[in-house]
């Protein structure tokens, strides 16, 4: 049998974005399959002519059921999710055809590398997610909101590998969604009724906790992410873990807590010993605690290996020096 791969995608007033998305996946996708939850603009139109079948389902504030609808008639071997605002990368596109041909896995991480804006301290942040699948009846997405299909693979038994095949995220910056609508406020909204009615999942609060501090709630997301650790977490993830001590210490340096930041800090880079920020707020605890030479060590990390993804090289390098005027080395 020959081995295809279906593009499955949800959108809703992508205009922007869609026609270069859809580009990315030329020579890639065999089919498109394109539910649409409501566009007015020229989304429809826009994945018609690239040869998309699009199918209309009225929007139920649950991204893993119109995720599910896309799965439906899909027919390829694989099954490829990406958002309008995202892209196939080129070379990953020269990749995927040989990829699948040799792969084992039901499931593929990939990286997702979403582009930060200017006023952000990491110039990108690249996350492993599962994008690319076989295409099983039951593999199916769960979570009404950042939806899950790891987890299905992975109870149904499949193998997951781990790629460098890389999709570009442009929109993470994009404060709107779907025409006006205010993504934190309608993700937080769908977070609060899936929390009362399962209080006790670490994720729910994980993610409760990420779209509070998107909106600059830090407080509350503070409290969020804390409550993760009196749950069962482990089981969420590497990636996740590493992400969920990272904030945390984030906001622990903004609130003083040198301590505790640097305890997050050090938990974060026990999970990805290069994460760029963790490094630098590690140091900025330990040099606020006026614990000098290691906090020097860890800017010296920095330099050498977490800080390709950062835009503060000119501050990095005078701390660096401040460091070894106090230290005289």
């Amino acid at each position: 049998m020959q081995i295809g791969v279906s593009l499955c995608m949800i959108v809703r007033n992508e205009e922007e974005y869609l026609d270069a998305c859809l580009k990315s996946v030329d020579g890639v996708a065999n089919e498109m399959i394109i539910v649409d939850t409501g566009s007015t603009d020229s989304t429809v139109e826009i994945a018609r002519r690239h040869g998309a079948r699009v199918v209309f389902h009225s929007w139920e504030n649950d991204f893993s059921a119109a995720r599910n609808l896309s799965l439906e008639s899909a027919a390829g071997n694989w099954i490829l999710v990406l958002d309008a605002d995202e892209e196939l990368s080129r070379l990953s596109r020269e990749k995927m055809r040989d990829f699948i041909k040799t792969s084992q896995a039901d499931g593929v991480e990939m990286v997702v590398r979403s582009e930060m804006p200017e006023t952000d301290v990491l110039k990108y942040e690249d996350m492993m997610i599962v994008r690319l699948f076989r295409n099983r009846k039951n593999y199916r997405y769960t979570m009404p909101v950042h939806e899950q299909i790891r987890g299905s693979i992975e109870q149904n038994g499949g193998k997951i590998e781990r790629s460098d095949l890389m999709i570009v995220h442009h929109g993470y910056s994009r404060k709107t969604v779907q025409g006006a609508e205010d993504r934190g406020e309608r993700n937080l909204a769908i977070l609060r009724h899936a929390l009362s009615r399962s209080d006790d999942d670490p994720y729910l609060h994980y993610q409760t906790g990420v779209t509070l501090m998107s909106m600059g709630r830090k407080e509350e997301a503070y409290a969020e992410m804390k409550r993760v650790l009196t749950l069962d977490y482990a089981g969420m993830g590497s990636e996740i873990l590493e992400r969920l001590f990272m904030k945390m210490s984030q906001v622990a340096l903004e609130r003083n807590e040198n301590d505790n930041a640097v305890m997050y800090a050090r938990r974060c880079l026990d999970y990805n010993a290069s994460n760029g920020i963790a490094m630098y707020v590690a140091a900025f605890g330990l040099l606020s605690m006026n614990k000098i030479t290691d906090g020097y060590q860890m800017l010296l990390r920095i330099r050498e290996n977490g800080g390709s993804n950062l835009r503060l090289d000119i501050q990095l390098e005078h701390l660096i020096r401040a460091c070894k005027e106090l230290l005289k080395v």
